[in-house]
């Protein structure tokens, strides 16, 4: 496989709420022994409309005109090949939000809920010898960091998910290209311990909501991928991926504008991506993304602008 579209596919980022997947890397392929991936980006997702339970699209928040949504956070994602077949992966997000309702204007900042764990070549564990195709399980465990979680708006749910997902990938050598397919699952263990809650007294303390630590549902995962190099310089992608809660979304798990973290949520984000590398151990990224379907999640556009460091 081309060695930028091998090596160079990075975190996009937002995690936003609920630690959305907007991440385009390369989940079929681990990382070689000893070779590193490092990714500092800064994510800006803006809005000014949401899809409600049943899908209809309304304003953000009732009465306020134009952008109401904002989220301007930076991202640390990292991979290292401590095996030929295994690589530990991590992504602490520092995250800031902001949101307005018809009277007031919600601010929050802070280290959000990190994500840490390995990607596990399954190639040579099923004795498959396919040169042009990779297959990788991801298991992954969401963090909570300490912060509050019932500050508006929330800078993160407060609750430890793990999830695993299977991804397959497939060169298109001769060409200088690659294409993947992702489908997981995401357990939301209902476990709040890492995280904290302050006394208060909603609707007198504006910046805080009661702590009603929520049943968040399980959800699926899916992710698509397709790129292709020009040259050894530069990095094509297109990318969708979707979070579909197993409970369908209903108007008792919606968000409400000042803290938008919904129970259950279903949406579809699609986008495309070009990375730049003026040497092979140095790379620039630009993503944008859509969300041409949701249920309870904002309509949001999403860029994402990325440095990347690759050790070989």
């Amino acid at each position: 496989m081309h060695r930028i579209a091998r090596y160079s596919l990075g975190l996009l980022l937002c995690l936003c709420a609920l630690a959305r997947p907007h991440d385009g890397r390369a989940q079929a392929w681990p990382q070689g022994l000893g070779h590193a991936y490092v990714k500092l980006a800064h994510g800006r997702s803006t809005t000014a409309e949401q899809y409600t339970f049943d899908g209809r699209i309304k304003p953000y928040a009732d009465h306020v005109d134009g952008a109401a949504f904002f989220d301007r956070s930076a991202y640390l994602y990292m991979e290292y090949g401590v095996r030929e077949h295994l690589t530990v992966v991590g992504m602490l997000p520092f995250k800031y939000l902001r949101v307005l309702d018809a009277a007031f204007a919600y601010e929050t900042g802070g280290v959000g809920s990190a994500m840490a764990g390995v990607r596990l070549g399954l190639k040579p564990l099923l004795g498959w010898s396919a040169p042009r195709q990779a297959l990788a399980l991801n298991l992954m465990l969401t963090l909570p960091t300490g912060y509050t979680r019932n500050l508006a708006p929330a800078i993160g749910a407060g609750q430890v998910d793990a999830q695993a997902l299977l991804a397959w990938g497939l060169s298109l050598y001769p060409l200088p290209g690659y294409a993947q397919l992702g489908a997981g699952y995401r357990h939301r263990t209902g476990l709040y311990a890492l995280s904290r809650a302050t006394p208060c007294q909603p609707g007198r303390d504006l910046h805080c909501v009661r702590d009603v630590r929520p049943d968040y549902a399980d959800e699926w995962l899916l992710s698509a991928e397709v790129g292709t190099g020009i040259g050894r310089w530069a990095l094509l992608q297109v990318l969708g991926q979707a979070v579909l809660s197993v409970q369908p979304p209903d108007a008792a798990s919606s968000f409400s504008a000042n803290n938008p973290i919904p129970e259950r949520q279903r949406y579809v984000k699609t986008g495309a991506g070009l990375s730049l590398y003026p040497i092979p151990a140095l790379g620039l990224s630009l993503q944008a993304f859509l969300t041409p379907y949701g249920r309870n999640t904002i309509r949001s556009v999403d860029w994402f602008i990325g440095l990347e460091i690759i050790q070989r």
